[in-house]
């Protein structure tokens, strides 16, 4: 039997969803030009060892608690979590982009799922970050389904965006995405089982390159 929610899925986590996604390295196009991720190996090393760690120990941590708030409707306490979230983005170049990507997010569903709730809180000047859109427009999945559509808007996001940065060919990118994700996922189950109490990740990698990338003569991408 077909999963009712199966096609939202599919269709909003498809990489020509056009959340905006493609004009962001998220700080990897300055951690490209200095050298620090060179070829296809390096990539698959700095997604194990930076983004990975990142996502299961800050990211999908947060995920799960907005995913419960926007499944219960509870938009006061979500935006304060969006506001935390905005607190804990250092870099502006990091954070203008989760926002942009957030609200362009926000407002396609919108358009495809029309929500008088989903109106009500993009017009409430909240920040509207990437993470808070996903759990609006995830709140009917299960919180498994949404953990693994943001890890892998995440990390294809990172992949895709490299084969602007070095030689690196379509088929590689998607066995890179795919080796990250199959590190990924044993961990996700015990996420949801035992929700962490403290949440926090700090990359001091990633932070500085998007400070430098701000300040970069020239650039592909917007971050």
């Amino acid at each position: 039997m077909l999963l009712e929610w199966l096609p939202w899925l599919l269709q909003v986590n498809d990489s020509q969803f056009p959340s905006g996604a493609y004009a962001h390295s998220m700080g990897l196009e300055e951690l490209v030009q200095r050298g620090a991720v060179k070829n296809p190996d390096q990539l698959e090393t700095f997604l194990q060892q930076q983004i990975i760690p990142g996502l299961l120990a800050f990211e999908l941590p947060f995920l799960e608690k907005a995913h419960a708030l926007a499944a219960s409707g509870d938009h006061e306490n979500l935006r304060l979590l969006d506001e935390e979230l905005d607190a804990w983005k250092l870099a502006a170049e990091l954070r203008q982009a989760s926002r942009q990507l957030g609200s362009r997010r926000l407002s396609l569903v919108q358009k495809l799922d029309p929500d008088p709730s989903l109106a009500a809180y993009g017009e409430s000047g909240a920040p509207c970050h990437h993470l808070i859109a996903c759990a609006l427009e995830l709140r009917h999945l299960p919180v498994a389904a949404a953990l693994c559509a943001f890890s892998l808007q995440s990390i294809s996001g990172y992949a895709i965006s490299s084969m602007k940065l070095m030689r690196l060919g379509q088929e590689r990118c998607q066995l890179i995405i795919r080796g990250a994700m199959i590190s990924l996922a044993p961990h996700l189950e015990g996420l949801i089982a035992t929700p962490a109490e403290r949440i926090g990740w700090f990359n001091p990698l990633l932070e500085i390159a998007s400070l430098r990338h701000a300040r970069a003569n020239e650039r592909l991408f917007i971050s």
